[in-house]
């Protein structure tokens, strides 16, 4: 199936050099190359091209939240810290915090987050839970409090019920949510206008990187994704929305959206932050 759909996007593409050259070595590899099962594609991925100016920007909008009267702080989906550590360290009051809460049902992005959080917040009070949203709302407790919660494209990657649910439940517990995820265009899979916009936003991620990081970003990390967005067989493990559905999510268990605005660019689509009050 690679092989034949690569071929075939080859001719599709041509306006597009670089997702065409990457492509092309991808149909050139064999079956069994093991290629994806490094993380180091995604970590160069991550630390390098638009995603440097991104969390950069999303973690100093979230620094904004940490007011003098934010004492607890929930972090859901936490991954491993990047753009949380980053958000504590420019906090204009820092010492105002006295409880951190991670949520991340990843174990070794959660042993990243625990060690980052020990070398970096060694005072800080650190609870730490290995799980996802839909298992921590559950056993939510009626004295189970929190000033903030955050969550940073993290919610996309929760199936729909269990993500709706859980933030209803959590609506009891939290003050105020912080939301931020892609403004995605409104597109349906599978349409001649999907995958056009797929592939500018693909041509474009790559031509955030060079040389051997690109063809370790595209070849570890990019091309596996875009070819299993264009596979009708393949299970989604995304579900993302326009930012107007965000809202309105939210709104019918009850959430006072107080802010919804896009605050960086990225090869995806424009970052949102919605900020929502109990």
């Amino acid at each position: 199936m690679k092989n034949d759909l690569s071929t075939a996007l080859q001719d599709t593409f041509l306006d597009f050099p670089l997702l065409t050259t990457a492509l092309r070595q991808c149909a050139a590899r064999p079956e069994d190359t093991q290629v994806y099962a490094s993380p180091a594609a995604f970590e160069a991925f991550i630390r390098g091209g638009g995603n440097v100016p991104l969390y950069e920007c999303v973690s100093v909008e979230l620094a904004s939240h940490y007011a003098p009267d934010v004492h607890s702080l929930l972090d859901i989906g936490c991954g491993d810290g990047h753009a949380l550590f980053p958000a504590l360290a420019a906090a204009a009051h820092p010492h105002a915090l006295e409880r951190l809460t991670l949520v991340e049902p990843a174990s070794a992005l959660m042993a990243s987050a625990v060690a980052r959080a020990q070398a970096e917040q060694p005072t800080l009070p650190l609870q730490a839970l290995n799980e996802g949203l839909g298992a921590f709302a559950a056993k939510l407790g009626p004295d189970a409090r929190w000033d903030l919660a955050q969550a940073t494209f993290a919610l996309q990657a929760i199936p729909e019920p269990e993500r709706w649910a859980g933030l209803a439940r959590l609506r009891a517990h939290v003050k105020r949510l912080v939301i931020v995820e892609f403004d995605i265009p409104d597109l349906q899979r599978g349409t001649d206008a999907y995958v056009a916009s797929l592939a500018q936003r693909y041509e474009r991620a790559l031509g955030e990187y060079e040389g051997a990081t690109r063809e370790l970003v595209a070849q570890g990390f990019l091309i596996p994704m875009f070819l299993g967005q264009l596979d009708a067989q393949t299970a989604a493990t995304n579900w993302e929305h326009p930012a107007p559905v965000w809202r309105e999510k939210l709104e019918a268990p009850g959430w006072r959206v107080t802010r919804l605005a896009h605050i960086s660019d990225y090869f995806w689509a424009p970052a949102f932050m919605l900020v929502a009050e109990a």
